[in-house]
């Protein structure tokens, strides 16, 4: 070995192509540990960052996970540091995570975790995502990552609403994440540059199962801005039935509103969580979309009130003495209803020939009707010829009286 070898070691370059032939190989480990010699020997800043990327995608598939953790976090150092493009560097944030993950391991201190793991919700706005991670992994992650991860899953489930005066963590971090911090600090300044808020307008209104009612969104314009698409999650409790959406891209001015109007039914009586509504939109002359989610709108959905239309007709079969008197119930409301009474009330000097003066109707569907006969005949003697007056009533269980009819027959 020459005396410049035994000073330098082996040239980087001869290290990297000795990683390339590992690497086609397939033999990842020895590829890894090629490829990071050259990484910590190079002198220039494209060589060092090229070595530097295929010793952690030779550590990830070689499952040294712990390595390439670390290797992608200095990838991600070197990449904010040089300003590459926004979705380049949360790439190589999410490959972070990643390691992270499938390592159970990490060497990374908890502040800086804390900011990988909100910048990654920044660059999604996906606080669904972030909660997965959280619940599927918080008991078989290490101590430090774990607590980074609870603390930052905390921090965001603490608003429904990404807010303009978020702000970042204010723990200590490194002087290399001050790239990184001014770019999620441009990305929170333009997720606020529309707001949206779901409110209801008419707060007088019933909202009751099975029964249409409005509810409202408002889109406010910080700053001029195209909105390229809106969604409004309704849940499985209810189901939209129409809306003023405007024709996309609806383009808005600084401090322009824009008013959304929704009709939706409830499914199912009881609390129905409705939202968010969620908006994409751009920034004029610049590349990318930027998210906007509203608040998160719950309303209590009562059963509605039964209702019925209680009719009676009438034919002769006897004039003056004998009729044919059919009754007839509509449920003309919105939910089906269960055990309905029917009670006819039958005057002195009258009986019911056939039938009986109770019906039970064990269930009637919305808009279902139901008719039933009784035969009726009047003892001229003891009947007032001008007082033959039938009456029913409807009764949903035993006391709530529904509805009544009535109806006169004969008479002169």
């Amino acid at each position: 070995m020459s005396f410049i070898r035994r000073i330098f070691g082996v040239d980087p370059q001869t290290n990297f192509e000795k990683g390339k032939t590992a690497f086609e190989k397939n033999n990842f480990k020895s590829a890894f540990k090629f490829f990071q010699k050259a990484y910590l020997r190079f002198d220039t800043e494209e060589m060092n960052l090229l070595a530097l990327d295929n010793a952690a995608l030779s550590a990830e598939k070689a499952k040294l996970y712990e390595n390439a953790a670390e290797l992608y976090y200095q990838q991600m150092l070197r990449i904010t540091a040089n300003n590459k493009p926004i979705k380049e560097i949360f790439q190589s944030i999410d490959r972070v995570l990643q390691m992270i993950r499938l390592s159970k391991k990490s060497n990374i201190p908890p502040n800086e975790l804390r900011y990988i793991q909100f910048l990654i919700y920044l660059s999604e706005k996906n606080f669904e995502k972030l909660t997965s991670i959280y619940e599927s992994n918080k008991k078989s992650f290490t101590d430090s990552y774990g607590k980074a991860l609870a603390t930052t899953w905390t921090l965001i489930h603490s608003s429904d609403t990404f807010v303009e005066h978020e702000s970042l963590p204010t723990t200590a971090i490194p002087e290399e994440f001050s790239n990184l911090k001014l770019k999620a600090e441009e990305i929170m300044q333009r997720c606020s540059l529309c707001k949206s808020e779901l409110f209801v307008a008419d707060k007088s209104q019933i909202i009751e199962k099975g029964l249409e009612f409005q509810l409202s969104s408002t889109l406010t314009a910080h700053a001029p801005i195209s909105i390229n698409s809106i969604f409004l999650k309704t849940g499985s409790h209810g189901r939209l039935i129409s809306t003023t959406t405007p024709e996309l891209p609806l383009n808005l001015s600084t401090g322009e509103n824009y008013t959304i109007n929704y009709s939706l039914i409830p499914n199912l009586p009881g609390k129905w969580k409705i939202g968010p509504l969620i908006v994409t939109y751009g920034i004029p002359h610049e590349e990318g979309e930027y998210p906007s989610n509203s608040n998160k709108f719950l309303i209590e959905a009562k059963d509605a009130e039964p209702a019925l239309n209680l009719n009676m007709e009438s034919e002769t079969i006897e004039e003056d003495s004998e009729y044919l008197v059919t009754v007839i119930v509509e449920n003309i409301g919105k939910i089906s209803l269960q055990n309905t009474l029917i009670k006819i009330d039958i005057p002195e000097g009258v009986k019911i020939s056939q039938g009986t003066e109770e019906k039970l109707i064990s269930s009637l569907a919305e808009g279902e009707t139901f008719s039933f006969e009784i035969e009726i005949k009047f003892d001229l003697e003891q009947t007032h010829f001008d007082g033959r007056v039938i009456k029913t009533q409807c009764f949903i269980g035993e006391q709530h009286r529904l509805a009544k009819s009535s109806i006169k027959l004969g008479g002169r």
